[in-house]
């Protein structure tokens, strides 16, 4: 057996973990995830209220991750920052049992976000060091799959146990809260299980750490693929954040829908993406990634308008069907384009700065629809003003999409 095959081989028991990380996490993740929205509008969120719940978490999610992810490649090292951070997620999912207002819930999830976007560079650089860019596809399309099962399972085993249980709202989510936690835990100690190659250097973080991250912005502008992807994804994210605080205002107060309606929704759509999750993934690895890309966004244009003018949640239920396909093709595209453009050196501090970008657009995107629908429900009133806020989303989706057509292929095919 030559040195090849060892090395292949080695890579793929390394993969391994990755995939029980992917479950054990999700599991965490998909108990408490789809349901925080309805726990902020129970707990008497306004529009507004909604727009800083879902801008909050955004900024807070990537603020750091540019700090991280430099610390990461100087380091050389994933894993502490995998684990550490999933830990701290985890631990903090305890106090929203408490929460009294939506306030105390917005202010716990932002310092989650903040507090855990250290794991989220470090994992998508890992993904990126141990797979080979002609199988990014592919990997990225089954540890997705792996997450999409974990989670569905636990959306649903959620749902359930929220009507079983009943009782008052902080009773209800006790359960989800508790398993969340654990599962969080668990997760940290997978990681902990991976060995990473040992880097002789030594770091000197107290020498020029500050100057190497204005560098790395420096050197990110003369990377005309990956500015003209963060331009491109920056567009349609901000458009498609003003969707964001609307929705759970339209499940719970407008079409009334149960915490098991809410979870059926997430479950058929997961469902339907892990059916076409392999699928998707041989794609993005010989047809492209951009075809993949570009009928992704084209796709997420279609979820303001349901939202605005479906007549039941059952109704939306169905739809999510088409939305799993769409999820499956965008899961398997999205993260390899953004390893194809980050150059190996810099993985980490790229996917923190585009992470970044977004964060900051979303930001922005989802706290001027929470004011801008409180504006627009105080005149119209609430199912007229929420519409409009929906239309101003899809026309820019449509926009955002649209600009993905200029993107150009990345996927390096191999050659005689």
């Amino acid at each position: 057996m030559n040195q090849e095959t060892l090395s292949e081989d080695k890579k793929k028991s390394t993969l391994k973990p990755l995939y029980a990380r992917s479950v054990v996490n999700s599991l965490g993740v998909g108990m408490v995830n789809p349901f925080m929205g309805a726990y902020a509008v129970k707990l008497g969120a306004s529009s507004s209220e909604m727009g800083w719940f879902q801008s909050s978490t955004n900024i807070s999610n990537n603020l750091m991750q540019l700090f991280w992810g430099r610390l990461s490649d100087r380091l050389k090292r994933r894993i502490p920052f995998i684990a550490f951070g999933s830990l701290t997620v985890s631990l903090l999912w305890i106090p929203m049992v408490f929460v009294a207002n939506a306030s105390q819930l917005i202010i716990l999830l932002a310092a989650q976000a903040l507090l855990g976007s250290m794991a989220t560079p470090a994992w998508t650089a890992l993904i990126g060091d141990l797979v080979p860019s002609l199988k990014l596809g592919r990997a990225n399309a089954t540890i997705s799959l792996w997450a999409s099962i974990g989670s569905l399972i636990a959306t649903l085993t959620s749902g359930l146990a929220m009507i079983t249980i009943g009782g008052t709202l902080h009773e209800m989510f006790f359960i989800p809260l508790a398993v969340a936690t654990g599962c969080g835990i668990a997760s940290s100690i997978i990681m902990l299980t991976i060995k990473e190659s040992k880097n002789g250097e030594k770091p000197g973080l107290r020498r020029h750490f500050v100057s190497e991250i204005f560098d790395m912005i420096r050197y990110a502008r003369k990377s005309p693929d990956f500015l003209k992807y963060c331009y491109v994804e920056g567009v349609f994210e901000f458009f498609m954040s003003i969707s964001w605080p609307l929705i759970a205002i339209t499940q719970i107060t407008v079409l009334g829908a149960s915490m098991l309606q809410i979870a059926l929704l997430t479950v058929v759509q997961s469902f339907v993406m892990i059916i076409f999750q392999g699928w998707a993934g041989k794609l993005a690895d010989t047809v492209g990634r951009r075809p993949l890309l570009v009928f992704f966004r084209f796709s997420l244009v279609t979820v303001p308008i349901a939202y605005a003018f479906v007549p039941d949640i059952n109704t939306l239920i169905v739809v999510g069907a088409f939305w799993g396909i769409a999820m499956a093709l965008g899961q398997a595209s999205v993260t390899a384009y953004l390893l194809d453009v980050s150059p190996e050196e810099y993985r980490g501090s790229f996917i923190a700065l585009f992470n970044l970008v977004m964060g900051v657009t979303s930001f922005f995107g989802s706290l001027i629809s929470g004011y801008l629908s409180d504006y627009m429900t105080g005149v119209f009133g609430l199912i007229t003003g929420l519409q409009i806020a929906y239309m101003i989303s899809m026309g820019g989706r449509g926009i955002g999409a649209a600009l993905h057509l200029t993107l150009k292929e990345t996927l390096k095919r191999k050659t005689t």
